[in-house]
């Protein structure tokens, strides 16, 4: 079947055919982004796939006791889209957006950013991967009247401007207000208050502990800066929403049933009715599960409980979806025998 793959907007992008394989948050942990990697491959060879998408999170190992393959994983994705063009298609998670603004992010007493940017310091390509990044889009509509993003449906996306504004996000316009706001201020004092502010010894020990910069003649070295003047704007709030929402648990079913009707709404404005959210970003059992007949919540990687119950979805992107539960005859597994 061929791809038909649309850059409606800069981050919603739409797909009007072509088989999908989705698969949700790898977080470096490389041996099950292998095995996702060379199914597609397979499929593809056959012609039983035509793209495989990612819906975020390539990045951050959460089992410390193994290896984080952070870095291996996301080069390997810009090199299968060198092989394989349009048909590689990753969303941005809330793991992958820190990197693009340069603030920390961590779980407990686990802090995640700090070992990929030190792993990026040791290498050529930080541009390319931050850039790579950078290009990634939030949402893909499909002519089956099925989403795909990375979290689920946001509060903040309530209003159809909202979401308009959330589709046509710019990292760079952000950053560059970020940059044009510091232009005329104290440098010196915002990096003492920043400190401050950190509970740190110094501006100098925070840059190089999270974004891993050698001194102040690093140009990186104002970059927390930039990122606190670019991620405490109002407008930053739609793509935190977005990409960090926990949908039901945080808001309760009732509320996120609203939700999840209005983001489908505004997907589907100028295009086919979207009628199913997928999903990953939350530790599910059993590799899936229905939220409000409409969400399908999927784990592919570290969010699926037991491991080896990790699951992928394969569905046909012309062909019409009405509710969450159709999609279940189209999970598969990587750990089994087939």
């Amino acid at each position: 079947m061929t791809l038909a793959l649309i850059q409606s907007y800069p981050r919603l992008w739409s797909l009007d055919s072509g088989t999908a394989m989705v698969v949700t948050d790898l977080h470096g942990d490389w041996e099950a982004y292998q095995r996702y990697r060379d199914r597609f491959v397979g499929l593809q060879t056959k012609g039983q796939a035509d793209c495989l998408i990612l819906t975020g999170d390539l990045i951050h190992r959460d089992a410390p006791t193994y290896p984080d393959s952070s870095l291996e994983i996301v080069l390997d994705v810009i090199s299968l889209q060198e092989t394989f063009g349009k048909a590689i298609i990753c969303l941005c998670g809330n793991h992958e957006l820190p990197h693009i603004y340069g603030f920390g992010l961590g779980k407990g007493e686990v802090e995640y950013t700090p070992d990929f940017e030190f792993a990026l310091s040791k290498i050529s390509r930080r541009s390319t991967i931050i850039n790579f990044f950078c290009s990634l889009p939030f949402f893909i509509r499909t002519a089956a009247g099925v989403s795909l993003t990375h979290a689920g449906a946001s509060k903040l996306m309530a209003k159809e401007q909202d979401a308009l504004e959330l589709f046509t996000w710019s990292h760079q316009d952000q950053l560059a207000k970020a940059d044009a706001w510091l232009a005329d201020k104290d440098i010196d004092g915002l990096r003492r208050a920043y400190a401050k502010l950190s509970q740190a010894e110094s501006y100098d020990a925070l840059v190089k502990h999270y974004l891993s910069v050698t001194g102040v003649d690093d140009p990186r070295y104002d970059d927390l800066l930039r990122s606190f003047a670019a991620t405490t704007s109002t407008e930053f709030q739609l793509v935190h929403s977005a990409l960090f929402t926990k949908c039901e648990r945080e808001y309760g079913l009732a509320e996120y049933t609203t939700m999840l009707a209005n983001a489908l709404q505004h997907l589907s404005v100028g295009y086919m009715p979207q009628q199913i959210l997928v999903a990953g970003h939350m530790t599910i059992a059993d590799g899936h599960e229905i939220i409000a007949r409409r969400h399908l919540r999927l784990a592919s990687g570290c969010h699926a409980t037991p491991h080896e119950a990790g699951l992928y979805l394969l569905f046909d992107t012309s062909r019409l979806f009405e509710e969450a539960s159709d999609l279940q005859a189209n999970l598969h597994s990587v750990y089994d025998a087939t």
